[in-house]
């Protein structure tokens, strides 16, 4: 007896020990479709770089770029099982992971980055509080610009709208009714299929922010641009609860101080992004289309139509969706009391 009781201190310290070995060696496995070499991708490496070296090689984040990993069902399908730790999913990917979390990105929600920064400052705390009760570590949400139509021809009108063959995320519910609110009979693809969709043509129109259709070239089929901002588009690192548990509190700490800082950035440079990157299109013989006075009023009616349509359907909390709603008023000066509950 006396030997087992001497005993218990050095095998208490060598499970301590062990634990302690366990909980500091961690690999994340991170995916996302940007591809490697843009300037968002060289940010994100150099951070990690800067993980690992605070962390004394504790924390080593391992990022698979350019959808080798698959689309947003598929890197949150790896997720559920093991493969990966985390992901860099847009808005409309955002909800395979939190249903609400799409919600900035709505069709037509927003008409200017100042509606969306007034908007944001009051929701983004709730959206980062039912991602956390989701299981997911989040760093913010960077703004990547607004989703333009962009075609092979010019798009001025429903009837227009009527001709394209318009592509859309895969499983994308919300955008599949905002098209059929608008007449429009949408093409489900892969976002690393789109290219291929386009030369083939598959499709031969795309909605998306200037800055995403240049990085993945989309820009090289098209040859106009419907001059009307139609959603919202943002982005966000999630991490599963599950690996990131096994990382030190102390490090836990460095991973968020470096990654709250990068995506702050990323939002921060968004916008003259997104100008920028307006201006390239134009710049490289993309013609603009306007859209008329009355027609822009017809397409926010369908569009807020299927808003409302989809949140009946259970697709995201309709109560916040009144919230942000009422908040918009409030910034247009449309509201009565000027306040929101």
């Amino acid at each position: 007896m006396n030997f087992f009781l001497k005993a218990l201190p050095a095998v208490a310290a060598t499970a301590l020990l062990a634990s302690t070995a366990a909980m500091a060696q961690t690999t994340l496995k991170i995916a996302t479709v940007v591809p490697d070499g843009t300037s968002w991708m060289n940010t994100m490496r150099a951070g990690v770089a800067e993980i690992k070296e605070r962390t004394d090689g504790r924390v080593d984040i391992k990022i698979y770029a350019g959808g080798v990993q698959g689309n947003n069902p598929q890197m949150r399908r790896k997720m559920r099982i093991g493969q990966l730790h985390g992901g860099v999913f847009t808005s409309g990917g955002l909800r395979e992971l939190q249903r609400d979390a799409e919600i900035l990105g709505l069709p037509n929600l927003f008409r200017s980055f100042e509606e969306a920064a007034y908007v944001r400052e009051r929701i983004d705390p709730v959206l980062m509080e039912r991602l956390d009760e989701a299981g997911f570590v989040s760093f913010g949400f960077a703004g990547g610009g607004f989703a333009y139509l962009m075609s092979k021809r010019p798009v001025a009108d429903r009837d227009d709208l009527g001709a394209i063959k318009l592509w859309i995320p895969e499983g994308d519910k919300v955008a599949q009714m905002a098209s059929t609110a608008l007449g429009i009979s949408p093409v489900s693809l892969q976002v690393t299929d789109v290219m291929t969709g386009l030369q083939t043509e598959l499709v031969d129109a795309v909605m998306g922010p200037p800055v995403g259709v240049i990085v993945f070239q989309w820009h090289t089929a098209m040859t106009h641009i419907t001059d009307m901002p139609l959603a919202y588009i943002y982005a966000s690192l999630l991490i599963d609860k599950r690996p990131w548990s096994k990382i030190a509190p102390e490090d836990q700490d460095v991973i968020r101080e470096v990654m709250n800082g990068i995506y702050r950035g990323f939002d921060e440079q968004g916008i003259t992004d997104h100008h920028e990157g307006f201006a390239a299109l134009q710049s490289q013989g993309l013609e603009l289309v306007p859209v008329a006075d009355e027609e822009r009023a017809v397409w926010r009616k369908s569009f807020h139509d299927a808003n409302q349509a989809a949140a009946a359907q259970g697709e995201f909390d309709p109560e916040l969706l009144a919230l942000m709603e009422c908040h918009l008023a409030v910034f247009r000066g449309e509201s009565a009391d000027g306040s929101c509950s």
